[in-house]
């Protein structure tokens, strides 16, 4: 073997290592975006059949499961609405209707937002959800012997829209 063929052999070797390795590097979306969101585990749990989606899909897939959990926490707060006579419940469930109602509106526009590429507006959507669900949750905790009634759904939505906010940032680049 000549020097210039033992060079040129090394030299490929070394290109062959190195794509080798790089290639091994890329990215999980969905898992990048679960460690970003504010609750991994929950994350992963409800993602979890979508590990082949790219950023795009994921978010997508999270805010139809964002607006699927708020339509069916309005429905719920509509009924434990009817069934109660304490004035303090009623004014609860009345404020937590207008922030569902409001996170229902702002998923419907992340949706938009998303197949339209505005990736900061999506992320202020998305944000918006997470704040609704936590005013929810805040009207319990600031009524003296009251009690929250849907502490799992409020955390549910603001998980989901974590997720939303996560996945909004590798989209527009800047995770969070």
């Amino acid at each position: 073997m000549t020097p210039s063929s033992s060079f040129l052999h090394s030299t490929l070797i070394l290109c062959l290592i190195a794509a080798f390795f790089t290639s091994q590097s890329t990215s999980n979306p969905l898992s990048d975006v679960c460690a970003k969101s504010k609750n991994p585990g929950f994350c992963l749990k409800v993602l979890e059949g979508n590990s082949h989606q790219n950023f795009h899909d994921l978010t997508e897939t999270a805010i139809n499961l964002a607006a699927a959990n708020a339509s069916a926490t309005a429905a719920k707060i509509d009924m434990l609405f009817n069934q109660t006579n304490d004035p303090k419940l009623e004014e609860i469930y009345n404020l937590c209707t207008t922030y569902y109602n409001a996170a229902i509106r702002a998923l419907g526009n992340a949706e938009q937002y998303l197949n339209m590429g505005q990736y900061q507006n999506l992320n202020t959507a998305a944000n918006l959800v997470g704040q609704d669900a936590f005013n929810c949750e805040t009207a319990f905790e600031v009524t003296p012997g009251i009690v929250s009634t849907i502490t799992k759904e409020n955390d549910d939505l603001q998980f989901l829209g974590s997720i939303i906010v996560a996945a909004a940032g590798f989209l527009t680049g800047s995770s969070p």
